[in-house]
């Protein structure tokens, strides 16, 4: 049986070589923190590919793994990136230990098996078998398995760029980012090409009242009623929609009604068509609604100590996401249009902030990973779009301008439809062994056609 090009013998010996590591990185608790022991493993497998690499990084415990390889001739620079480090896993709401990297009915399963160890894992293989066939690409290839990305204390991807920028340095990165998953449209796979990203704009509400005895209600000047009618305001808003050309073009590949199309593409009618759309297809939905402008979630709330005592203040951190359309004085305008009409005191405190960016759509990158896709997925479509969630790409395109930076891990087995809309920072977290293990062929693949 032939799979994907790879007679049966040379795929089981790439899923083996895939599972090895990547079941291996699983099994290493990395939940924010202790990387260099997940980089220790990398490293001792690109050793015995012939491979070099470094460890670095801001603390002992958290370092990234950086290693290059050269092309046979002169060319450009393409750096493929991941990160080691997991959320928290509580397992009591798990049906597998969360840290034991199981293989079971054609799924590895593991807190981080698609977020992403999968894909530091793929890479590291696609590296090896580059080396191992002689590197007979043009340019420079360079890897990086990197530290905090999902806590940031920016002892990870930011700090490489700042102290070791030449370890990431490139053309073109490949990184996370929701890009690979795909979706079924009139007949066709759609996959998801993140070619950008929101941003934090996160901030803190803080209200102030009258402290006193529990048994004796304040209701006029509570600041824990205060802060419940500010967050109810937050939490239930729609933002005015923005409809970048972007965002359009992602529309029109993913909604073929062509009425709820053009509804969702005008700023006027959107919000009212994304509710629409979420009764019809709530997993596309889920793609294309945060896209619309700012998202507010209210996330943390923190007031009073003791039960029979009213607190003299409460405040809330409201987990807000903006496009790289918006600023952040655009943020603190809004809140003060939902909130003033309350006639509460409040306070605005921005509690973590940073730049959204993106790369073009249209680039030899995207020609590239176009090409190699529909090769083995003959009715592939990509969509680009701006990913909701923050990656360490946006390090990246900020340290350097003019590298071309995707998120892109191809899923073909399971649509995002099956794995209802993404499995990252759930119980069950786990990829289905064929993918995971084609991810390896695809990168391996996508460097030798973008590089060629």
């Amino acid at each position: 049986m032939v799979r994907y090009g790879l007679d049966e013998h040379d795929w089981q010996a790439l899923e083996d070589e895939v599972l090895g590591l990547f079941t291996a990185l699983l099994r290493i608790d990395t939940t924010n923190g202790n990387e260099t022991e997940a980089a220790r493993v990398v490293q001792a497998y690109l050793a015995e590919n012939g491979i070099a690499s470094e460890l670095d990084g801001e603390l002992p415990d958290r370092q990234s793994l950086v290693a290059r390889l050269d092309g046979a001739r002169p060319g450009p620079t393409l750096t493929m990136m991941g990160h080691l480090d997991v959320v928290p896993a509580d397992a009591g709401e798990w049906s597998v230990p969360p840290f034991a990297g199981v293989v079971k009915d054609g799924f590895v399963w593991g807190v981080g098996a698609t977020d992403m160890k999968n894909q530091v894992a793929a890479e590291a293989v696609a590296l090896a078998r580059l080396k191992r066939s002689g590197a007979s690409f043009a340019g420079t290839l360079k890897y990086a398995a990197t530290a905090d990305e999902e806590d940031g204390e920016f002892c990870g991807v930011q700090w490489l760029c700042e102290h070791r920028p030449e370890a990431l340095r490139a053309d073109y990165l490949l990184n996370e980012g929701m890009g690979g998953l795909w979706l079924p449209v009139d007949g066709r796979k759609v996959f998801l090409l993140a070619v950008g990203e929101k941003a934090f704009a996160q901030f803190r509400i803080r209200t102030r009242g009258r402290g006193g005895h529990g048994s004796v209600p304040e209701k006029e000047r509570s600041a824990v009623i205060d802060l419940a009618r500010a967050v109810i305001a937050l939490g239930l808003a729609d933002p005015p929609a923005i409809v970048s050309g972007t965002t359009a073009r992602f529309v029109d590949v993913l909604v073929p009604d062509a009425a709820l199309a053009a509804r969702l593409k005008d700023p006027a009618r959107a919000r009212a068509a994304g509710a629409e759309l979420r009764r019809l297809d709530p997993v596309v939905a889920g793609l294309i609604e945060p896209l619309f402008g700012a998202t507010l979630t209210p996330t943390v709330l923190d007031a009073g100590k003791a039960v029979n005592v009213i607190p003299t203040r409460a405040e809330a951190c409201i987990d807000c996401r903006i496009l790289p359309e918006m600023t952040h004085t655009d943020v603190e305008a809004y809140v003060a249009t939902l909130l003033d009409p309350l006639d509460v005191q409040w306070e605005f405190e921005w509690v973590d902030v940073t730049t959204p960016n993106a790369s073009p759509a249209e680039t030899p990158f995207s020609e590239s990973i176009a090409r190699v896709l529909e090769r083995d997925v003959p009715d592939a479509v990509l969509a680009p779009m701006t990913s909701g969630s923050f990656t360490d790409s946006r390090w990246v395109r900020e340290a350097f301008p003019d590298c071309i930076a995707y998120g892109f891990a191809p899923f073909l087995a399971e649509s995002f439809h099956a794995m209802d809309g993404g499995r990252d920072h759930e119980p069950d977290e786990r990829i289905m062994i064929e993918d995971v293990t084609y991810q390896a062929l695809f990168f391996e693949r996508l460097v030798r056609d973008l590089l060629a």
